[in-house]
């Protein structure tokens, strides 16, 4: 573990440091508070000991700007000082110090705290580690609860949208051919105008003006391509609500094989309408890939979201490439935009539950941790690729079947 030693007597310091090397820490030591906070912000130390009278920064002074620095994790302090009175015990423990040692230093004592504070800043850190755990799971359930909705909804988007669409649809061809026919009369009728015209002049003038009033021959030049284009309307709904319905498999069992490049596109059709609206160019580019093992519904969750993502960091009138291919592991899946894409330190982050790089209200921070668990529960990976306002790349990785131990339906510990 890394120590800092803080402490401006040169012998002194040169005790501790031999003392806590022979102990196998591993040490950086500094001569006053305003190096060791220098120290601290390059990188942030785990244990730290310092001494309270020191020149520019003194010891309080570095306790208090440690605690206030808003650190993902605890740093355990001990304060060393020739003050013995309890009054100076309680000032330095409200600074924010955790233990305090009185020079000279006993080896023996020192040893002893120290295996304390280690003890306390593992126990922080196992601590730690069951939040992120529980919070992983808790993302899982909040996603699953989704999925159930969303295959809830499709379901009743499909009774309830497919039945009118049919009837109108048969309505519609049966309406197209007579009309068809209609027209092919009235033709005839218009064949003979003439012949009529000198038998019932009224008669034909009354036709002419009807006509003329309802703009037959408009009529008669588009009609055609008005039914075709309804029935075309018709069966692009038709296409959507297929499309849901592929995408929450609501017929499937839970572990099936997917065709991946179908998974593709069924996932670019439900994101149709916000690929629209931005204007962004969608590629896919399908590889000779196998279908692959897994729970579908669970995959195709994954992709929706690596795209969505996708559309939202992109520019207006952008592109994204969703291109899949043969891989060591099985299959690769990549996901490229072209848009903001994120630091070094956001990427460091963007698979932790609830982390997000958008506004305040706009984002969950849920879909790529949830992402994350299901791939590696298929034993896959997702690695990710990223420049600063150059956009980034997802790439998914997944076996042709999960392998023996792994359990895609299990839970999300690491």
């Amino acid at each position: 573990m890394r120590v800092l030693v803080a402490e401006d007597g040169m012998m002194m310091r040169r005790i501790l440091v031999r003392a806590l090397e022979g102990w196998k820490y591993e040490v950086t030591e500094v001569e006053n508070g305003a190096q060791a906070w220098e120290a601290f912000e390059a990188e942030p130390f785990r244990m730290v000991l310092t001494d309270w009278v020191m020149p520019e920064v003194d010891g309080l002074d570095l306790i208090r700007r440690i605690r206030s620095a808003n650190l993902p994790f605890y740093v355990y302090i001990i304060l060393l000082t020739a003050k013995s009175e309890k009054e100076d015990l309680v000032v330095g423990m409200e600074a924010g110090a955790d233990d305090f040692l009185v020079k000279p230093v006993d080896h023996n004592e020192l040893r002893v705290r120290l295996r304390e504070g280690e003890r306390i800043v593992r126990l922080e850190q196992e601590l730690a580690e069951q939040n992120r755990q529980l919070r992983e799971t808790q993302a899982a359930l909040v996603q699953s609860e989704k999925l159930a909705s969303l295959g809830q909804m499709a379901a009743g988007m499909a009774h309830e949208i497919n039945n009118p669409i049919a009837l109108v649809a048969n309505n519609l061809a049966v309406l197209k051919r007579d009309v068809s026919s209609s027209l092919e009369l009235l033709d005839m009728y218009r064949s003979i105008h003439d012949e009529i015209a000198k038998i019932k002049p009224e008669l034909a003038k009354r036709a002419a003006d009807l006509e003329e009033e309802c703009d037959y021959q408009w009529i008669r030049n588009e009609s055609p391509e008005l039914f075709d284009r309804s029935l075309s309307g018709l069966q692009r709904v038709r296409d959507i609500v297929q499309n849901l319905r592929s995408f929450a498999r609501l017929d499937e069992a839970e572990l099936d094989h997917m065709d991946v490049n179908a998974a593709l596109f069924a996932v670019s059709q439900v994101l149709h309408h916000e690929i629209e609206s931005r204007q962004i160019e969608l590629i896919v580019d399908p590889g000779d890939v196998p279908s692959i093992l897994c729970e579908p519904v669970k995959i195709q969750q994954v992709l929706h979201h690596l795209l969505l993502n996708a559309i939202q960091a992109s520019n207006i009138s952008g592109a994204i490439t969703l291109r899949s291919s043969r891989c060591d592991e099985g299959v690769q899946i990549d996901i490229q935009d072209h848009g903001s894409g994120m630091s070094g330190s956001d990427l460091a982050h963007i698979f932790e539950p609830f982390f997000t790089t958008r506004a305040v209200g706009s984002g969950q921070g849920l879909g790529l941790a949830v992402s994350y668990g299901i791939v590696r529960d298929h034993g896959g990976s997702i690695q990710v690729r990223s420049q600063l306002g150059r956009g980034s790349t997802f790439s998914v990785q997944l076996p042709i079947r999960p392998l023996d131990n792994q359990s895609p339906g299990g839970s999300h510990e690491s």
